[in-house]
C-alpha cells in the first residue's frame, strides 16, 4: 500500500502491485526469532523505467508503518522488478 500511495503522489498511477514476504525463523538465545524478512515486489506502472521503481519501493520499505514496526529484524532485503 505504502508502494501504491507513493507512486500515486509522484504521478504513477499503478495498474497493480504484488509483494511476496519469505520470513525465515530461527532460534536465537533458546526462542523463536524472525532474523530476515525477503520481500519480492512486482508491479506493472506505465510511464515509469526500473530505475524510477525501483527507488519506489526502496522508499517504501524505508517508509512504511510495518517496516518501521519490524526495524528489529537484522535483515530485511528487497527484489523489485517492474513488469
Amino acid at each position: 500500500m505504502a508502494l501504491s500511495n507513493m507512486l500515486a503522489q509522484a504521478g504513477h498511477t499503478a495498474e497493480s502491485v504484488h509483494t511476496d514476504a519469505t520470513v525465515t525463523l530461527r532460534f536465537v538465545d533458546g526462542a523463536p526469532t524472525i532474523t530476515k524478512i525477503a520481500l519480492v515486489t512486482a508491479g506493472r506502472v506505465p510511464g515509469i523505467d526500473q530505475a524510477a521503481f525501483t527507488e519506489h519501493a526502496q522508499a517504501a520499505k524505508a517508509g512504511c508503518p510495518v517496516s518501521r514496526a519490524l526495524a528489529g529484524v537484522p535483515e530485511i532485503t528487497l527484489e523489485a522488478t517492474l513488469l
